[in-house]
């Protein structure tokens, strides 16, 4: 797995520079782990800022652990406890991987029309044409998609899963069937809290690239060095993941950290008067603008400033490399705890 590191000078207050380094080349970057974890019968230990990555033909197993991988940019693999998966082809535009045990949760936030993302299990293969969320078993082989719709492909039938639907994977008619989206477990939460982690990384991350008036060119993992993890960056717009969290590109990162001048509504905030709109800090009613839930770290009428850039940390270093870190442009694909 290679990262392509694309530095950018940033001025913060017109005395600091940070870079940050981008993915841009292949799917497959072990995000995070939790618990005994192996890659190619390898222990992988978490470290700050370093990060293992999938060849094909890996195999990642969590055995008595979490894990939490990277494909294309928006897309999100977590694999549950006494679970592996097989790294089949790590090409961004036509990513493959098998499910050889155990669960796994597919987030796919965005995908371009000319990008593939498939995983078997067994005999089946799954294709994952949209943005959804999607939980994948393999004993008994089962899919259930909680966002979304995934098109299932067994011998010569293919049947679509919808929002709402889970279908078993093992007869020879696959069937789909109501089930209920709110019954879930451990490690469904787990992975909720793992959106919201990397959704408050997103921030800072995307206010700078803004501030540096680089151009975003497409969407994109980048790291935040004050998060000590890669975030994703849309390209333009927002994403709302299935959880409920927010991602905002550079170009709509203002609607979290800047309030309109008060003249947008005409001459103040409702009976309490304008407000300094040079200043922000969230009230209730500005953790709206952050997505569907509140996030715990930010408490009412906390201060959401970025940290003080003057000691940037490490860069992370991506299958035995390092480099730098801070934020910038991206070479580009249309692309914790």
């Amino acid at each position: 797995m290679i990262i392509w590191r694309v530095a950018a000078i940033l001025a913060i207050s017109s005395v600091a520079a940070l870079s940050q380094d981008v993915i841009s080349a292949r799917s497959g970057l072990i995000h995070f782990t939790q618990g005994a974890v192996t890659l190619d019968d390898q222990q992988l230990v978490h470290k700050a800022a370093e990060f293992k990555a999938m060849k094909d033909g890996s195999v990642l197993e969590t055995k008595l652990g979490r894990a939490e991988v990277l494909l294309s940019p928006g897309v999100f693999l977590r694999v549950a406890e006494d679970s592996s998966v097989r790294m089949i082809r790590s090409n961004l535009e036509d990513t493959k991987l098998a499910l050889l045990g155990g669960s796994a949760l597919l987030e796919v936030g965005e995908l371009s029309k000319d990008q593939s993302l498939t995983m078997s299990i067994g005999e089946t293969t799954v294709n994952f044409p949209k943005k959804g969320l999607f939980r994948l078993d393999f004993d008994p082989p089962h899919i259930a998609a909680f966002d979304g719709s995934a098109d299932v492909i067994a011998g010569d039938d293919r049947v679509t899963i919808k929002e709402g639907r889970e279908a078993a994977l093992n007869s020879a008619e696959i069937r789909p069937v109501k089930f209920d989206k709110d019954d879930t477990d451990a490690f469904h939460r787990w992975a909720s809290r793992r959106s919201g982690y990397i959704s408050m990384a997103n921030f800072s991350a995307a206010k700078r690239v803004s501030d540096s008036d680089s151009i975003w060119r497409g969407n994109n993992w980048i790291y935040n060095p004050y998060f000590g993890m890669f975030t994703y960056l849309p390209m333009s717009g927002l994403y709302r993941s299935p959880f409920g969290y927010s991602f905002y590109s550079p170009r709509t990162i203002y609607r979290v950290y800047y309030r309109p001048d008060p003249g947008f509504y005409g001459g103040g905030y409702g009976a309490g008067g304008a407000r300094d709109a040079g200043t922000y800090s969230p009230s209730v009613r500005g953790m709206s603008n952050m997505g569907g839930r509140s996030m715990g770290s930010y408490s009412s009428g906390g201060s959401m400033a970025a940290p003080p850039p003057s000691s940037a940390p490490a860069a992370p270093a991506a299958a035995g490399r390092s480099g730098s870190a801070g934020g910038g442009a991206s070479r580009g694909t249309s692309g914790g705890r």
